[in-house]
């Protein structure tokens, strides 16, 4: 009777934690549409903050949903269908790269000022924001 009780237990913590793995790997990633940023600053800004202490800069704005306005450089489409927004920065080699959600249907052109928000992802040359959603001009 005792072996049954211990094999019954083991058998719904087995399934108990299979159900918590299955929905921790199916789970999606949080989209900057339709909610409030964490923090709201200048493309120019946070480009700056990232150049002149990264270290600072990530434990500010890393993981965090970030609005960013600033100046678009650029705008392309790539391969996969994922459109990226290149906001100036005042540096001829770094940007702020903002990775528009997919089904994003507002697209800034090239020359507009625009404020996108999205998850911040750090610094590699560029500062990238992650799942970004348009903000103005809409």
């Amino acid at each position: 009777m005792k072996r049954k009780r211990i094999f019954l237990v083991l058998g719904l913590v087995v399934v108990a934690t299979g159900v918590l793995v299955y929905r921790m790997t199916q789970a999606k990633p949080a989209l900057a549409h339709g909610r409030t940023a964490d923090l709201a600053i200048g493309a120019p800004e946070l480009f700056a903050a990232f150049q002149g202490d990264e270290t600072a800069a990530g434990k500010r704005y890393n993981d965090k949903l970030v609005a960013v306005k600033g100046a678009v450089r650029d705008v392309s489409t790539l391969p996969d269908g994922m459109v990226q927004v290149l906001l100036e920065t005042g540096d001829p080699l770094g940007a702020v790269v903002c990775a528009l959600e997919p089904g994003e249907t507002t697209v800034p052109a090239k020359g507009d000022t625009a404020r996108i928000q999205g998850f911040c992802a750090g610094y590699n040359l560029d500062v990238l924001l992650q799942r970004c959603s348009v903000l103005e001009p809409k």
